[in-house]
């Protein structure tokens, strides 16, 4: 180990490292990607997916020939190149690509602000190896927003350390600061949590922790505020022009749905436990010390070290009550195992890491700190209360709780995982104790490292052996896509409908669809209209795009009618071509 770190230490050798495991990061990803994850597509992937279709074919933010009020459409941005070259499932190749490229960029603002803040190479060098090992990862193999996310949150704490933290109340430092956050929110909803987070954080220092500036921090934090605002109504306002919308954006009803929500006094006394449950269980997937350890430190913190472990406690503060507010009310209320939303925190390992490591040298000489057993007792006491693995659906929100749910999948082997983790607790402060802060540092890296490799590996190969279910729909929709490039080069897609059983259910049929601009609606829809409106045209229709019900008159008689069960349709026959689970009706009789 000790040349290792020599090795790392010495010269620019570093920087061949990083790049070497970039390199051999994006190969790895990408090819596992291609292998193992083409074929396992789901609802949020089918949205961002024919958003990117529809910004490459100049439709806007056209979903099923409807235009959303979505606008976080960065990462449909930059996916929207792949579509340049080949067939769709090239262009779904070469997106893992891309995503396998970002996602690997993590390394180098991980290294470069660990680096800042520590001055210690081989140390920062560990932050960053870990911060592309994190079971999370694994978003590469879909068309998840957090590919581009993980890495601008990143480069977000890669400016607060090395420019806000110089100094926090400069304001051309607060207006850089917070037009990158707006750029964020282009990509992802969750990023109005971080804006929230740092906006709560200059809070704490004004009432807090930084009294003596309280002048300055009022300005830096109502600066910040109004840059953010403007941009946003800005750039909302733009939007709607130029899509011609005029409804509420999915953003706007969150957030009107989140203050609603506050002052719901019955509903709030019922989100006490999801919020601890949801605390207690960050806690544990952030590997527990990294948020104890620096917790029962706090008075022995430097300036630099607080304010950063502040600005984690606000954004994980502010990110916790956005999913108990909006997300938890309308998925599990009231059950005590709860779909864990990992997904949208799992980068705080990053900054809790760099923390961690800062007071390495303080954990060795300072005596030993009676309250991190307080805090320990208090943590498994409570433990005890909830469900310690997450519900169904986690598999995608949380997959580092992938391994974890095959094998403890039994009441007796969920108690074996609470005793599992009370003897971690136990073994980790008895090696503080004794001063083994080496061996405690060392086991703690390993144990993160060896969930990420274990996870990954065992989603990789649960994905794997579950893309057959998908082979027939994808090979259904490329034998479409050639028909109606062969018979008619010039096909309208609106003339298309997809009938299908219900919202969601042929997102993998859609995704290898070559346009997004065809219409869809589900089969209780389309059988009731057919028997109640034989002779009628499909204007009336119920029509349904993401999460979204309309109707539109322009639809009339369309070309072909595309349905996973067979129907007699006045007006249309059976298109003879081969489908493995489809069936194509094409329009003969002319109204």
């Amino acid at each position: 180990m000790s040349k290792i770190k020599a090795f790392i230490e010495k010269g620019h050798n570093i920087y061949i490292i990083l790049i070497l495991t970039f390199i051999f990061s994006v190969i790895v990803r990408t090819g596992l990607g291609i292998l193992c994850g083409q074929m396992n597509v789901f609802y949020d992937e089918l949205l961002h997916w024919n958003l990117s279709k529809s910004i490459y074919y100049h439709l806007g933010s056209n979903f099923r020939n409807d235009i959303l009020s979505y606008k976080e459409i960065l990462y449909s941005i930059v996916l929207s190149i792949s579509h340049i070259l080949g067939n769709v499932q090239t262009q779904y190749h070469i997106a893992v690509g891309i995503n396998s490229v970002l996602m690997s960029s993590v390394l180098f603002p991980a290294y470069f602000m660990s680096e800042k803040f520590l001055n210690n190479r081989f140390r920062s060098y560990i932050i960053a190896f870990l911060s592309i090992m994190v079971p999370e990862m694994y978003y590469t193999t879909k068309i998840l927003q957090e590919n581009l996310y993980y890495p601008m949150v990143i480069w977000f704490f890669y400016i607060f350390i090395v420019i806000i933290l110089k100094n926090q109340y400069k304001l051309r430092n607060i207006i850089f600061l917070s037009s990158y956050i707006f750029l964020v929110s282009l990509c992802k909803q969750m990023a109005l949590n971080i804006f929230a987070g740092v906006a709560l954080y200059y809070i704490l220092q004004f009432l807090v922790f930084d009294k003596g500036n309280r002048k300055k921090c009022l300005i830096s934090l109502l600066y910040f505020v109004t840059t953010f605002m403007v941009l946003k109504v800005a750039y909302d306002v733009f939007f709607n022009l130029v899509n011609g919308i005029s409804k509420e954006s999915s953003a706007e009803t969150t957030i009107i749905a989140i203050l609603q929500n506050m002052f719901d006094s019955y509903l709030l006394s019922r989100l006490v436990f999801p919020t601890l449950s949801y605390l207690l269980l960050s806690t544990l997937y952030f590997g527990y010390f990294t948020i104890t350890l620096p917790l029962s430190f706090g008075k022995f913190l430097n300036k630099k070290e607080g304010k950063l472990f502040l600005l984690i406690g606000t954004i994980l503060f502010s990110t916790i009550m956005v999913i108990c507010l909006r997300i938890i009310p309308a998925e599990n209320l009231d059950e005590v195992m709860h779909r864990f939303h990992f997904r949208y925190m799992f980068y705080l390992i990053v900054p809790l890491l760099i923390v961690l490591f800062s007071i390495y040298d303080k954990v060795k000489i300072i005596k030993f700190n009676n309250s991190i057993i307080a805090i320990s007792l208090l943590y498994v006491l409570l433990l005890g209360y909830i469900s310690i693995m997450p519900a169904e659906g986690s598999t995608i929100d949380c997959v580092g709780a992938n391994y974890i749910k095959y094998l403890f999948d039994s009441e007796m082997m969920v108690n074996t995982l609470r005793m599992l983790v009370i003897i971690g607790i136990s073994v980790g402060i008895y090696l503080l104790y004794k001063k083994k802060i080496k061996l405690f540092y060392a086991l703690l890296v390993i144990g993160l490292l060896s969930s990420g490799i274990i996870n990954n590996l065992y989603t990789y190969i649960y994905i794997y052996n579950d893309k057959q279910n998908s082979v027939n729909k994808n090979s259904d929709a490329l034998a479409i896509n050639e028909y109606l490039d062969e018979q008619q080069p010039d096909f309208n897609w609106r003339s298309l409908l997809i009938i299908s059983d219900k919202n969601v259910s042929d997102a993998k049929l859609e995704t290898f669809l070559k346009r997004p601009d065809y219409y869809y609606s589900k089969t209780e829809d389309f059988t009731k209209y057919i028997k109640d409106y034989p002779d009628d045209s499909f204007w009336d229709l119920n029509l349904y795009s993401f999460n979204h019900q309309f109707h539109d008159a322009a639809i009339d008689y369309p070309k072909y009618i595309l349905t996973n069960k067979w129907f007699s349709i006045k007006g249309y026959e059976k298109v003879n071509l081969n489908l493995k689970r489809y069936y194509l009706y094409s329009r003969v009789q002319e109204e």
